[in-house]
């Protein structure tokens, strides 16, 4: 006993000890084993809040799309300083950032190259330096994106501040895509499984269930599963457009839970107002990442807070830099 307490003192030590080690030793290995997620702590990085705004509307609440970043220099030196937000970073943000963009220049990696090649929260997923560059570079984002963001930024915090959260579960940024892939009931009942067992208890004791989906060719929307409402609901930053895939998906979802002790047949499904809306640009993984923070953190309602796209662009910067300091740190 007295051994196990030891060794939870000594992972709590490590955690406050977090220096990033050098990318360039840890992709020259192709691969590497990772730890459990737990390296991450509120004292160390603090939480971003955005800006709260009094919201008296019904109606969606639309925001300026941020700067086009197709003008944005392509070159070696540019690429190391030109992404969005950069000057609001602190010294120790910026420096991480900058650093990792650096050492994917010098070392020539071609932006495929794995940062880690395992599982995040039980899901097999692949985070590339691609998909970091294309966070910064406010390009559109892949499920392990978002997947990363929910620990860095939702349960890892939580672990630290329980009672700043609601109790919600996360299914996976993939599975409707899993889901739809398939061509018989028995497939997509294992995948349904497999997502919804890696859950630390059973569906029907969560108060929210997030599940991201990525709609139509290349867009992200937010379901969440709200057992106390017994609704479904979607928060759609293109609400414009028409999204057979969601209900259909939905659908899917209902048949599964039957036989999970959640009756959701009569369940409807809603798309709640007020809703930020995102102009043109590759803005939806960030929208629905901010959609789960409001949703799971008891201090913040009715997505009450700045959408403005300067925001935005801070934000894409911040889940960057964390991502990398959780990736780095397992």
């Amino acid at each position: 006993m007295k051994k196990k307490e030891e060794e939870e003192e000594e992972r709590k030590r490590k955690r406050r000890q977090i220096s990033p080690s050098s990318l360039s030793r840890r992709v020259s290995a192709g691969t590497r084993i990772r730890r459990q997620p737990e390296l991450y702590t509120l004292d160390d990085f603090p939480h971003h809040k955005a800006t709260k705004v009094n919201v008296s509307t019904s109606e969606p609440i639309f925001v300026d799309s941020q700067e086009s970043t197709n003008t944005l220099p392509r070159g070696k030196k540019e690429e190391r300083r030109d992404y969005v937000a950069r000057e609001a970073l602190g010294v120790a943000e910026k420096s991480l950032i900058e650093r990792f963009l650096n050492e994917c220049i010098i070392n020539e990696y071609v932006l495929q190259d794995f940062m880690f090649h395992d599982t995040v929260e039980g899901y097999d997923n692949f985070l590339s330096f691609h998909d970091i560059r294309e966070l910064l570079f406010a390009r559109e984002s892949e499920s392990v994106v978002i997947d990363c963001y929910v620990n860095a930024y939702l349960f890892l915090p939580r672990e630290e501040n329980p009672d700043l959260f609601w109790n919600f579960g996360y299914v996976g940024a993939a599975l409707k895509g899993y889901v739809e892939s398939c061509r018989d009931d028995k497939s997509k009942e294992q995948h349904f499984e497999y997502a919804f067992g890696k859950l630390d208890r059973a569906p029907n004791e969560f108060d929210l269930i997030f599940s991201p989906m990525h709609v139509g060719t290349n867009h992200w929307a937010l379901l969440v599963i709200h057992n106390k409402e017994k609704e479904f609901h979607v928060y759609e930053s293109l609400r414009n457009k028409h999204r057979p895939d969601i209900p259909q998906y939905v659908e899917e979802l209902k048949s599964y839970l039957k036989g999970k002790h959640i009756d959701a047949d009569k369940w409807p499904l809603r798309y709640p107002d007020p809703c930020p809306q995102q102009g043109s640009g590759d803005d939806c993984e960030i929208f629905i990442c901010k959609y789960m923070e409001c949703l799971a953190r008891r201090d913040i309602q009715d997505l009450h807070f700045s959408w403005r796209s300067t925001v935005l662009q801070l934000e894409r910067s911040s889940y960057a830099y964390l991502i990398t300091v959780y990736v780095e740190s397992c």
